[in-house]
C-alpha cells in the first residue's frame, strides 16, 4: 500500500486557512456569543500586551430646557483595558508504518484534532480568566453568588438560585444571553425540566438547548468540587453578549520529516497568538508573567493579576458566577475516581488503618479509607 508523508499531504497555507475557517463554526463559545471576536486587535504588532479600548461616560440626568439658561454639555472619555498575549503551539506526528497499517486519512484526522484542541484551549483560557477575576474582592462581592452559603438547604441548581444570580446584573439582567455549565449541571437542568420548550434557537447554535432564552454551552473543563462527595459543588457562568473579547491568530502551519526517526516520521505544527479579556476588567499595569514575556494561561487564574480599570464600574462586567450543588448521581464517575485515588494515596503514605472493602452502586468492589 502506498503512503505519503505529512509534508506531501498538507499544504501549509491551505491547511492554515482550513483550520481558521472551521474554528468559528466548531467553537460553541463563539457561536453562543460568550466570546466575541475583536478583529481590531493586531496580535502580530510589537509587544506582549494588547490594549482593548472602551468609551467611558458618567451618567447624567437630563437638565431642564429653558430659554433662560445655557445648555450644559458632557464629554465622553476613553480608556483601555490591558490584556496579555498568549503564545501557543500544537504539533502532531505520524510514522510511515502507522499510515500504511491503518490506511486512515491522516491529514483529515490531524485537522479535526487541531480544531478540537484549539477550541479546548479557548475554554481553558476563559475559565482561567474567570477564576482570576472572581477572586478579586470587589468583583466577587458584586458578581458572584454561592448558594451553599446563601441557602444551604436549597443549594441545588434550580430556578431560585438562577434568579438570585440574575439579580447580580441589576437592571442589566435582560442582556444575559449565554450560560456555561458542565455535564453534571446540564443533566440536572434536564432532569428538573428547566430548559426552554420550543426554543427559537437552532440546534446547530444551541445543541444543548436554551435556558430562559440563554444558549447553554456544556464543557467538562468547568470543575466539580468533590471535597464533600455527598454535596458536589460546581459553578455556572452566565454571560451577557460581548462579555468577553477574544482574538486568535494562527500564524503559520509548518511540516517536517525525518526518514530515520522511528522508521520514518513526519510532523505538522501550528503556531498561534491569542488574547482574551473579560470586558470591564484589566491586567494590572505592574503585573508581569513569571517567565516574561511568555504568559502561561494558568497564571491568569491569580486574582493578583486583575483589577477594574479606572473609569470603569463593576456594573460594566457582563459575567456572573453561580455556585451550586449537583445531585451526586450525576457526578458518580468522578466520585468513584476520587475514592479510588484517595485510597491509593493512603496506601502509598502508609495511612491504611481504616481501609475496607466497600460496595459501590455499580457492584464493583473498591478500597476506601
Amino acid at each position: 500500500m502506498a503512503t505519503t508523508d505529512l509534508t506531501k499531504l498538507i499544504i501549509p497555507p491551505v491547511f492554515t486557512q482550513w483550520v481558521i475557517d472551521r474554528l468559528d463554526d466548531s467553537n460553541n463559545l463563539l457561536k453562543s456569543g460568550i466570546l466575541t471576536q475583536n478583529t481590531g486587535i493586531n496580535l502580530q504588532a510589537p509587544g506582549v500586551t494588547v490594549e482593548v479600548p472602551y468609551i467611558k461616560a458618567e451618567k447624567h440626568l437630563p437638565m431642564q430646557w429653558t430659554d433662560q439658561e445655557d445648555k450644559q454639555s458632557y464629554s465622553l472619555g476613553s480608556g483601555s483595558m490591558r490584556g496579555m498575549k498568549f503564545y501557543q503551539t500544537l504539533t502532531y506526528s505520524s510514522t510511515k508504518l502507522s499510515r500504511i497499517i491503518s490506511g486512515a486519512p491522516t491529514a483529515e484526522a490531524i485537522g479535526q484534532a487541531m480544531l478540537d484542541d484549539w477550541t479546548a484551549g479557548d475554554m481553558k483560557a476563559l475559565l482561567s480568566l474567570l477564576k482570576g477575576i472572581f477572586g478579586v474582592p470587589d468583583i466577587k462581592d458584586a458578581k458572584s453568588i454561592d448558594m451553599n452559603e446563601v441557602s444551604p438547604t436549597n443549594s441545588d441548581f434550580n430556578s431560585a438560585g438562577w434568579l438570585a444570580a440574575r439579580t447580580l446584573m441589576g437592571d442589566k439582567a435582560n442582556v444575559l444571553t449565554g450560560i456555561a455549565v458542565n455535564s453534571a449541571t446540564e443533566a440536572m437542568m434536564t432532569q428538573e425540566d428547566l430548559k426552554d420548550h420550543g426554543s427559537q434557537v437552532s440546534s446547530q447554535v444551541a445543541p444543548y438547548g436554551t435556558f430562559h432564552g440563554m444558549i447553554i454551552t456544556v464543557d467538562d473543563q468547568i470543575p466539580i468540587d468533590l471535597s464533600d462527595p455527598k454535596k458536589p459543588k460546581s459553578t455556572a457562568y452566565i454571560f451577557a453578549q460581548n462579555a468577553v473579547s477574544f482574538n486568535r491568530d494562527i500564524i503559520s502551519t509548518d511540516t517536517d520529516k525525518d526518514t530515520l526517526k522511528k522508521g520514518g516520521m513526519s510532523w505538522v505544527t501550528q503556531d498561534s497568538i491569542g488574547a482574551m479579556n473579560v470586558q470591564g476588567t484589566a491586567l494590572k499595569q505592574d503585573w508581569t508573567p513569571a517567565n516574561y514575556p511568555y504568559a502561561k494561561i494558568e497564571e491568569l487564574t491569580s486574582p493578583e493579576a486583575w483589577e477594574v480599570p479606572e473609569g470603569r464600574s463593576v456594573r460594566n462586567i457582563g459575567v456572573v458566577s453561580y455556585t451550586h450543588t449537583v445531585d451526586p448521581i450525576f457526578a458518580k464517575g468522578l466520585i468513584a475516581a476520587k475514592k479510588k485515588a484517595d485510597a491509593a494515596a493512603a496506601k502509598e503514605t502508609g495511612d491504611t488503618t481504616k481501609v475496607k472493602q466497600v460496595q459501590d452502586s455499580t457492584g464493583e468492589k473498591k478500597s476506601e479509607v
